[in-house]
C-alpha cells in the first residue's frame, strides 16, 4: 500500500479514541511498511480519551511513548523527515481567548515540509511544517 492510499483510505472517517487516534494512525502505518505494530500491547486496550492518557502518563508522556515504541520496532531517529516517516508534532488542539493551545501529536511526513495529522473535529488534516512543528522523526530500517 502506498502512503497515498494509506491516507485515502481515512476519507470519511472520524477521531475515535483506541480506533482511529494519533497513536493507531501512526502504527497502522508502521504495520503496513514493516509488518511491526509498536502499540500492540495497548492495542484494543481503550475507548476514551481519559484511558489513551492514563496510558500515556504511565508512559511518560506522549513524546517518551513514541519514542520507545519506535525503537522497540527497528525505527531510527531522523532529523531530517522526508515521505513516510513518521513525527511526534506540536498540534493546535485548542483556542483560549486568541491564545492557540497545542500539545504533541502523531504525524507521518507526506514530503520534506508537508505532515498528516488525525484530529478529533475534522478527521484527516495535512498542514505544513510551520503549522505542525515537528519535535521528533523516525525513518523506517526495512526501506533503507
Amino acid at each position: 500500500m502506498t502512503l497515498a492510499d494509506y491516507l485515502a483510505s481515512f476519507r470519511g472517517r472520524r477521531w475515535q479514541p483506541g480506533v482511529f487516534d494519533c497513536g493507531v494512525f501512526m502504527a497502522d502505518w508502521v504495520c503496513q511498511v514493516c509488518g511491526r505494530d509498536p502499540i500492540a500491547d495497548v492495542r484494543g486496550s481503550y475507548r476514551t480519551e481519559a484511558q489513551f492518557q492514563q496510558i500515556l502518563a504511565s508512559e511518560g508522556g506522549f513524546l517518551k511513548s513514541c519514542a520507545r515504541r519506535m525503537a522497540a520496532v527497528g525505527m531510527r531517529r531522523t532529523r531530517t523527515p522526508h515521505h513516510g516517516d513518521l513525527m511526534v508534532v506540536m498540534a493546535p488542539f485548542d483556542l483560549v481567548g486568541d491564545v492557540i493551545q497545542r500539545r504533541p501529536t502523531g504525524a507521518i511526513g507526506v514530503s520534506k515540509t508537508m505532515r498528516a495529522v488525525i484530529t478529533s473535529d475534522r478527521g484527516l488534516v495535512i498542514a505544513d511544517d510551520a503549522a505542525l512543528p515537528a519535535l521528533r522523526a523516525w525513518s523506517f530500517p526495512c526501506l533503507t
